[in-house]
């Protein structure tokens, strides 16, 4: 469990978070993955567009890879929860590597097929990504956590950028070559996963099993039930939804700007976008002090927005790029603060679920903000449109903030955790077994009200009242939860049922 340490005097570097082998291994296997993604991404489109002519398959062929995430992200990871996250992601990449590799070797087969097994590949994204951002936490934890989630994240960005260009370079060469790189990049991902992290039990039990879609039901009601889980996604979720429209009207912006379609204003804003980010994640990450950057999420959420509305003042090239740059390095602070806060709270059983949740979201409102902006851009000037988003945006963000859990329902939220956490370790150590530690007894599912203090020998003790019953005091632990807006409580007769 990722327990940021409320006492460091200084978030962890770089060379401390890579220090971790385990963690080494994965997050090099998900750059240079990423990377490969990217390059094979911008081969595809390039391979489709020149078989067919067609913008519109082009642009099928790019956005194939999100689909999954919008109506299978949940199921799939889900089913992720059930298997260990290590043998997941090795699993994923020794497909996805064989589908490439088919990939390459047929590149100019039909566009449908290209497409189809394009969508295949993209199935295994929401697995992947799930068992990984679940499994991150079991490798690193405190500072060095929020900084591995900068780390990822900001590397993710580089590697878009890099990619794209590699693709178009590649694809210059030999349409095969940047396909055939992403496929050696996924068996490289898959043995960097299968040699340097050790196997781990899956978080959610045979026992604890029901069916997939039950499961995946329960990842949004764990989300959604608890007051700090939902104030983070509302967060996040806004972010996203606001902080991608300068990135996603890029072209459109440029044109409008230039009067004529410009690639010179289309390539600085879409770069604007990912340097802002890479910008607020090193500030997030290295100059803030750890005990800053909750009480930041907030304001720093509502900058994102705010910094949209300017543009109804239709601005030259150079305050567009500057407001893309804003936007994005206050979306890159807030993201991995909410992240680090969110994971506090959030019962490991549900971890790859609960970030499936978070990572549908995201793709959906990303894609839906975009398409909305362009569709009232059809209709209206693109500076009030921008602008006047910018405003719902700000109004939103008020809402939600006005609605921010106090930080006793937060700190409540992570000792609730804390203590099925507890209870999870002592039951896994000792499975199906009562121990008495003093004063507290702790069983599988239950946990322990406070312990109350014995007196100091003397007159006074002699008239404290007898201690109750240890068993007596203990407290369900799903109904505690369920009060501090965790879990809901599930009645203990119902059997469990297997898929």
């Amino acid at each position: 469990m990722s327990d940021p340490d409320e006492s460091a005097q200084r978030p962890a570097t770089i060379r401390e978070t890579l220090a971790n082998k385990e963690f080494a291994a994965s997050f090099w296997a998900q750059a240079q993955s990423t990377l490969g993604d990217n390059v094979a991404r911008a081969a595809i489109v390039a391979v489709v567009y020149g078989q067919t002519k067609s913008p519109l398959l082009a642009a099928a062929a790019f956005a194939v890879s999100y689909l999954p995430w919008l109506g299978f992200g949940a199921l799939l990871a889900a089913w992720a929860e059930r298997h260990p996250y290590r043998r997941t992601m090795i699993g994923c990449d020794l497909i996805r590597a064989g589908i490439m590799f088919l990939l390459a070797a047929y590149p100019h087969a039909p566009a449908g097929l290209l497409i189809a097994l394009l969508f295949v590949n993209a199935l295994l994204s929401p697995p992947f990504d799930a068992s990984r951002s679940a499994l991150l936490p079991q490798l690193i934890s405190g500072e060095q956590y929020v900084t591995g989630v900068t780390l990822s994240r900001t590397t993710a960005q580089i590697a878009l950028i890099g990619g794209y260009g590699l693709g178009a370079l590649l694809v210059s060469i030999d349409d095969s070559a940047a396909l055939l790189f992403n496929a050696i990049t996924f068996v490289v991902s898959a043995l960097l996963v299968r040699t340097m992290v050790r196997e781990r039990p899956p978080s959610l039990k045979a026992e604890q099993r029901t069916n997939l879609v039950r499961e995946a039901i329960d990842g949004y009601r764990v989300v959604l039930r608890s007051p700090v889980m939902r104030s983070i996604a509302l967060i996040v979720f806004s972010g996203v939804c606001f902080g991608v429209i300068p990135e996603g009207i890029a072209a459109t912006w440029a044109a409008h700007l230039a009067g004529h379609a410009d690639s010179f204003a289309f390539g600085a804003i879409m770069t604007a976008a990912a340097c802002g980010f890479v910008l607020g994640s090193a500030l997030v990450t290295w100059l803030l002090r750890p005990q800053r950057r909750v009480a930041l999420i907030r304001p720093v959420a509502l900058i994102t927005p705010l910094v949209l509305v300017p543009a109804l003042f239709d601005p030259n090239l150079v305050v567009v790029v500057i407001m893309t740059v804003i936007s994005g390095a206050s979306l890159a602070i807030t993201l991995p603060a909410g992240n680090g806060l969110f994971v506090q709270v959030l019962p490991p059983a549900y971890r790859a679920r609960a970030f499936g949740v978070m990572q549908s979201g995201m793709h959906l409102i990303q894609g839906g903000a975009v398409m909305l902006t362009g569709w009232l851009a059809f209709m209206y000037p693109l500076p009030d449109v921008v602008g006047f988003l910018g405003i719902a945006g700000v109004a939103v963000l008020v809402l939600i903030i006005a609605s921010w859990p106090t930080p006793a329902t937060i700190a409540d939220a992570i000792a609730a955790n804390k203590v099925r956490v507890a209870a999870d370790a002592h039951a896994a150590a000792s499975p199906g077994q009562i121990e008495d530690f003093g004063e507290v007894t702790i069983d599988l599912g239950r946990a322990p009200l406070p312990p109350r203090r014995r007196p100091s020998p003397g007159p006074s003790a002699r008239r404290e009242p007898p201690m109750p019953d240890p068993a007596e005091r203990t407290v369900d632990l799903t109904e505690r939860t369920a009060e501090l807006g965790g879990l809901p409580p599930a009645p203990p007769s119902q059997p469990a049922r297997h898929s």
